[in-house]
């Protein structure tokens, strides 16, 4: 099955935050919890804080290179305590599965504990879709 998704590539940093933030348009409140005239993006709370161009949260990561053996990646809905850790070789490796749909929060490069290690070099891409939600 081949489903076309319009979206935006972006290169991916390390322990950066990709939740979506909630910006609010009425000019009679700034609070985006009290209005439903507001959209979302992906970085901080001001214009000049966004990343790239489209405003749907990251749908799919694609990890191309990494010198660290363990990825811990967190969902939008994941805490610290259920994040899974899975061994990069599940990207890089051979069965041709280098990537994972998931609405992405962030991710880190780990030990096989899910400690934090230095990342060294790496390429991560995250997909986005030009709408929230991400739909297919």
């Amino acid at each position: 099955m081949n489903i076309n998704v319009p979206t935006e590539i972006i290169e991916l940093e390390v322990n950066t935050s990709y939740e979506p933030v909630w910006i609010s348009t009425d000019k009679r409140t700034n609070d985006p919890t009290k209005t439903t005239l507001k959209y979302s993006q992906v970085g901080g709370p001001t214009a000049s804080d966004k990343i790239g161009n489209a405003h749907g949260p990251i749908f799919r990561i694609e990890v191309l290179s990494a010198s660290a053996s363990f990825i811990k990646i967190w969902g939008l809905d994941n805490d610290d305590d259920n994040a899974p850790v899975y061994p990069v070789s599940r990207f890089t490796g051979t069965d041709g599965n280098v990537v994972l749909d998931i609405w992405l929060k962030k991710f880190d490069f780990t030990d096989s504990n899910g400690d934090t290690v230095s990342p060294g070099n790496y390429k991560v891409f995250g997909h986005r879709s030009r709408k929230y939600p991400a739909s297919f």
